[in-house]
Formats: C-alpha cells, sequence, structure tokens
C-alpha cells in the first residue's frame, strides 16, 4: 500500500481545487456565451418584428406652404397673362398605410387632405416681352383645398446590422400617385391700371398632377427604440386644370380655360420615429417636392361660343411641410 506524505496530499488537494476551479470558469464562461446568444437572437427577433409586422397604419397631422404659377403666350408676346399663388400655407392632415406581404413585399399607400388658411394671389397681363408693359394688375387673398393619394409596391433589402444593434433596410419602390389643388382667388384689390376694389371675385383653379413613379426609401434602426428614414421618389405627371374666371364676362363659364401639359416631380422626405411601447410609434417627418411641365396649351373659351388656343408656359408647383404623428404597427 502506498502512503502519501503531507506534501504529496496537500499538491494532489490543490491539484484538485485547480481543476475544480478551471471547470467553474469554463461552465461561466460558456453560460455567458448561451446568454448573450439568446440576448442578439432576442433583438434579432424583435428587430424583424417590428420591421415586418403585417400591417402599419400612421396618422399625422401638420403645416404646408405651397406656391404655384403659371403663364401663357400670345401674339409673340412671351408672358401675355401670368397667374401666381404665393405663401400658400394648408393646415394638413396624412394617413399612411403599409402592407406587408410574402416576406419582403410590402404595398404602401398615402392620402393626405389640406385646407388653405391664407395665402396671396396675383394676376398680371402685359402688352411687352419680357413682362414689360404691364396694364393689368390685381392682388387677391387665396383660399381652397389639396388633396394627395399615392400607391406602391416594393421590396425590402436588409443590407446590414449595427454594432448598436440596429440594423439598415433599403425598398426599392414603384408606384402612381394624384396630386389635386383646388385654388382660389377672392377679395380682389385692383393696383393697374387704377386702385380699385373687385367686388364678388370668386376665380377657381383646379390643378391635377397625376401618373407613374419610382423611388426608394431607407430606414435605419438606432438601437432599441429610434428609427430614422428617408425616401426620394422621381413622377412623370400629366397635369391639366380647369379655371372659372367669374368676373370676365367675355369668357365662359363654368369652363372658362383649361390647360393641358406633360411634366415631372421629385419628392424629398426625412422622419424620424421613437417606439413607446411594442406597437406604437411617434413620428416627425419634413418634405419638399418641386413640380414642373414642360410647354403646353391654354384652351380658352368664349362666352360669344368660339374656342382659342394658346401657348402655356411652363408651370411651377413647389411644396414644403412639416407633420408629426403617430404610428400603430400589428
Amino acid at each position: 500500500m502506498k502512503i502519501f506524505s503531507g506534501n504529496n496530499l496537500y499538491a494532489a488537494i490543490g491539484g484538485l481545487l485547480v481543476s475544480i476551479s478551471l471547470n467553474a470558469l469554463a461552465d461561466e464562461t460558456v453560460s455567458l456565451q448561451v446568454k448573450e446568444d439568446e440576448t442578439q437572437l432576442t433583438r434579432r427577433f424583435a428587430l424583424r418584428e417590428s420591421v415586418e409586422a403585417p400591417f402599419e397604419y400612421a396618422l399625422s397631422t401638420g403645416y404646408r406652404t405651397d406656391k404655384l404659377s403659371w403663364s401663357i403666350a400670345e401674339g409673340g408676346v412671351d408672358v401675355a397673362s401670368e397667374v401666381a399663388w404665393n405663401n400658400t400655407a394648408i393646415a394638413q392632415l396624412r394617413a399612411a398605410g403599409r402592407l406587408n406581404i410574402g416576406g419582403d413585399w410590402l404595398v404602401r399607400g398615402i392620402y393626405s387632405t389640406g385646407s388653405v388658411q391664407s395665402g396671396s394671389n396675383r394676376d398680371s397681363d402685359y402688352a411687352g416681352s419680357g413682362r414689360t408693359q404691364e396694364f393689368s394688375r390685381s392682388e387677391n387673398k387665396s383660399g381652397g383645398a389639396v388633396r394627395d393619394a399615392s400607391i406602391a409596391l416594393g421590396r425590402k433589402f436588409h443590407l446590414f446590422d449595427l454594432a448598436s444593434g440596429g440594423a439598415l433596410y433599403l425598398v426599392p419602390l414603384a408606384g402612381m400617385s394624384i396630386h389635386q389643388q383646388n385654388l382660389t382667388m377672392y377679395d380682389g384689390h385692383q393696383s393697374i391700371p387704377f386702385d380699385s376694389a373687385l367686388p364678388g371675385l370668386n376665380n377657381t383653379y383646379d390643378t391635377q398632377w397625376k401618373g407613374p413613379w419610382i423611388g426608394v426609401d431607407a430606414w435605419l434602426r438606432q438601437g432599441e427604440n429610434v428609427w430614422l428614414n428617408a425616401s426620394m421618389e422621381y413622377h412623370r405627371a400629366d397635369y391639366s386644370a380647369e379655371a372659372n374666371w367669374n368676373l370676365r364676362a367675355d369668357l365662359a363659364h363654368p369652363v372658362s380655360f383649361r390647360h393641358v401639359a406633360q411634366g415631372h416631380g421629385l419628392l424629398f422626405t426625412l422622419g424620424a420615429a421613437y417606439q413607446f411601447s411594442k406597437n406604437f410609434l411617434t413620428n416627425v417627418a419634413v418634405e419638399h417636392q418641386q413640380w414642373n411641365t414642360r410647354t403646353g396649351y391654354d384652351e380658352t373659351h368664349f362666352s360669344y361660343g368660339t374656342t382659342n388656343y394658346y401657348t402655356l408656359n411652363p408651370v411651377s408647383w413647389g411644396s414644403s411641410s412639416l407633420s408629426v404623428g403617430v404610428v400603430y404597427r400589428f
């Protein structure tokens, strides 16, 4: 029988304790790794669920400013008549929805409506080219309403994950849109050729921009609760408008003239959202859009039954808005 000495016994016990410690440390490392993997997996599932919730509905309200101008050429005068709406302040309400289909595909729809709160209008006529020999000018208040609708189909691409637990997504889109403005001129004041009021002024100018568009949305999630988004859209547009110049006895009513042209538009949006619960977010967005047409034609109807055609110079419409709202995902 082998007899252990005191030193040998102490060495054996020390080795056993070291072995136990190393095994415990290894087990703890494995446990921590498992927990970390589980945490990352939980975050990934939460991120995927927030991006791929079957349906998302958003409602927002905001403030929008528009400007719209058009002019016609006649009898060798490049700008014979010009009308512009400036500083058109609009209170706007917007509803948007997003439906995820088939994992990576989505349908995005937007509808907004707004009421003109204030604005100014100027209507000028010229006898000479280069806006010279102005022989008539009225300065008026403006009112009316606006409506916008858009629908698009897109596909989500997950570009990469962030170290903070977020991710970047890109969504190419193709769709159709329609934008309408029903603008009015009232409370008129004639300043050229003489100074006087224009009682009963109630001119209307109803526009429509419609056509296909392509664009891209980008979503960036920062951390657990913050979303940043940006979008860009390029639109092709069929432009049309109908007007009723109610004080002009020489023009037909209710359609005094029509405008037709082809155009295009660019729309840019930047936004941020904060997710304060599993299903709800609050968001803020700024948007700018610029639309222009090529040369078109003016079809003027006279009260005595004839119709004349004139050159419609390029029409310009610009719009900027700021909105805040809430998003519900389910």
